[in-house]
């Protein structure tokens, strides 16, 4: 058991890591199943939305949905008056108990940022991404982070299939090229003024000169 910001966090029943104390918050605790992952991994993952709701004292719903770096978590009550952490699934279709997609994302968003020295710069599933034609049919990508408002992630992704003309681009939100190219997602916390080569599925991060 271990404490942080006065709440405890502990394993629950050999199968959940979850909090005691959270409940003078939002009336219910949290927790989420141990699933492949170290339990160290799930402890981080609670110590995110300690963070999120000690600090903010938002007021927690049934289904309610929160942003884990560049995933997406859900709330769901339980029978033992816990709310259980489930994540979207990598294809967009629904939820799963669980949270292991997200830790494995932000893992390797943040194994690529360290390999280039670089501080990880996490997207969020309601910011907007501008792409071009070819995106979402699996096409070699060329992908350019500028600075941007908290709205925009920065990203541009251009494929052979842009044709010069900007009108043809087209601004979608970051969930949409998460569940479409899975291939990319790792690469998307790169900071502004980094872009990312892709030639046949190889890829070469530099710093943009444009920057």
């Amino acid at each position: 058991m271990i404490t942080y910001k006065g709440i405890q966090i502990g394993i629950v029943d050999n199968l959940y890591v979850g909090t005691k104390g959270l409940d003078s918050y939002i009336t219910k605790e949290i927790r989420v199943i141990i699933g492949n992952n170290e339990p160290e991994n799930y402890i981080d993952v609670i110590k995110y939305m300690i963070d999120y709701i000690v600090d903010n004292n938002p007021i927690i719903s049934e289904n309610q949905n929160i942003g884990y770096y560049s995933w997406l978590l859900q709330f769901r009550l339980d029978e033992d008056n816990f709310y259980d952490l489930y994540e979207v699934n990598p294809n967009g279709s629904g939820f799963n108990k669980g949270c292991d997609t997200a830790i494995s994302v932000v893992r390797q968003q943040g194994e690529i940022c360290c390999q280039q020295n670089l501080t990880p710069l996490f997207p969020n599933f309601n910011q907007s991404v501008v792409i071009s034609d070819g995106v979402y049919e699996g096409k070699d990508i060329e992908g350019i982070r500028y600075d941007a408002s908290q709205d925009e992630s920065g990203w541009y992704l251009i494929t052979d299939d842009y044709n010069d003309d900007i009108k043809s681009l087209k601004m979608v939100h970051f969930y949409h090229v998460a569940f479409a190219r899975p291939d990319i997602l790792k690469y998307l916390a790169l900071p502004f003024g980094y872009r990312f080569l892709m030639d046949s599925g190889n890829i070469e991060i530099i710093k943009d000169e444009e920057e």
